[in-house]
């Protein structure tokens, strides 16, 4: 999980303008929803919430998430981190 973590981090000015309509984004981090879920990404951590209870959060070294959503956030941090963030030029 942690290697999930740390290429969602090391992206996080990309993830923030592609997830731009569909997260609240602020300076320095992104709130997305998945009710009940709520998985925060800061530039050092992502941390999940489920409704407003602290479920735990990981990075690029550590991972401390409880067992309530330990499969929920594989999934979510897989997705983010397999987002594609090359730039794309069109021909013309």
């Amino acid at each position: 999980m942690e290697k999930l973590a740390a290429k969602v981090v090391e992206n996080f000015e990309f993830l923030k303008k592609m997830l731009r309509d569909r997260a609240e984004c602020g300076e320095n981090e992104i709130t997305i929803y998945d009710d009940p879920l709520t998985i925060v990404i800061k530039r050092e951590r992502i941390d999940f919430y489920v409704g407003e209870e602290f479920h735990g959060s990981v990075g690029k070294n550590f991972c401390t998430l409880s067992e309530v959503v330990m499969e929920e956030a594989r999934l979510w941090l897989e997705g983010l981190a397999g987002m594609k963030f090359k730039r794309y030029a069109v021909r013309k």
